[in-house]
């Protein structure tokens, strides 16, 4: 990779302004560590909760982003501040691990609020300057839940599917429709994180296989990792998906195999157990 290989980066960090929504946790205080590395002129991280790191370049505004009233204040103070920022990076997410029938129109709600209306709001505040100097890069952290499914996740599940569609809408508005080619866009698919959003839970915890043989075929990302692969195609101005580990990358032929196939992978996987673990894990905490 550029960023390991010390390539020379095709940005001037000196003049980035980076907006980055949920970096006090998680995949986002990952990438607030990587993106101070860069030396970029300011980080304004945008989260709910409070940041423990600490730095001249970094800038921390509590916000609730799935209100948006109050997110659309800190994107007009932003801009009034420092204009439209360089990079944007939507990190923020929420899970409600429920099943459909518990679920109520409020709970798909506030987790669309946080995974998919803040992307739309974020977007509706910036795209105009970023179309205007045609230039700059935008960052959406979906997940390959947007693509899957499991048992207890729908309104994740929901929410990522849409902002993937957005975001591959995004990609052709910007190039067929305002001619802004120079405005890079990564949308990034991973598999399971480990971070407190998931309560840590690896796949082989629910998994009938042993252990070993799921952690293999099946293994979870530590959130530095793909912070850093992030950075690369920060660095080297790329468009395209971010699919991690490699096993997301059979998610597109995934259903094509016979409804008989896919129950016996999935029970022996048991990838609609997991959530319950996950759910005992935050439980715990």
């Amino acid at each position: 990779m550029a960023y390991f290989l010390g390539c020379q980066s095709k940005i001037d960090w000196n003049n980035q302004v980076v907006f980055l929504t949920g970096g006090s946790n998680g995949l986002g205080k990952s990438l607030v560590k990587e993106l101070l590395v860069m030396r970029p002129k300011l980080i304004i991280n945008v989260d709910i909760a409070d940041n423990d790191i600490t730095h001249e370049r970094l800038q921390t505004i509590n916000c609730d982003i799935a209100d948006s009233t109050q997110l659309q204040s800190v994107c007009k103070t932003v801009i009034k501040e420092h204009g439209t920022p360089t990079v944007v990076i939507l990190n923020a997410g929420a899970f409600d691990a429920k099943s459909l029938v518990d679920s109520t129109t409020r709970d798909f709600r506030n987790t669309l609020d946080v995974n998919f209306t803040s992307h739309l709001e974020i977007l509706n505040a910036f795209l105009p300057g970023f179309i205007e100097r045609n230039s700059g890069h935008i960052v959406s952290i979906a997940s390959i839940l947007g693509e899957l499914h499991a048992a207890q996740a729908a309104t994740y599940c929901a929410s990522k599917a849409a902002v993937i569609s957005l975001f591959q809408c995004l990609r052709v508005d910007l190039k067929h429709l305002h001619n802004a080619r120079n405005v890079k866009t990564s949308l990034v698919l991973p598999g399971l994180i480990q971070t407190q959003l998931f309560g840590n839970v690896k796949h082989s915890k629910s998994s009938r296989l042993p252990s070993w043989l799921t952690d293999l075929a099946l293994p979870s990302i530590n959130p530095n990792d793909l912070a850093r692969r992030i950075i690369v195609d920060l660095n080297t101005r790329r468009t395209g998906d971010i699919r991690s580990p490699y096993f997301v990358h059979g998610a597109s032929w995934y259903y094509h195999l016979p409804q008989f196939v896919l129950d016996i992978l999935e029970y022996w996987i048991g990838v609609h157990d997991y959530i319950d673990h996950v759910k005992a894990a935050i439980k715990k905490e």
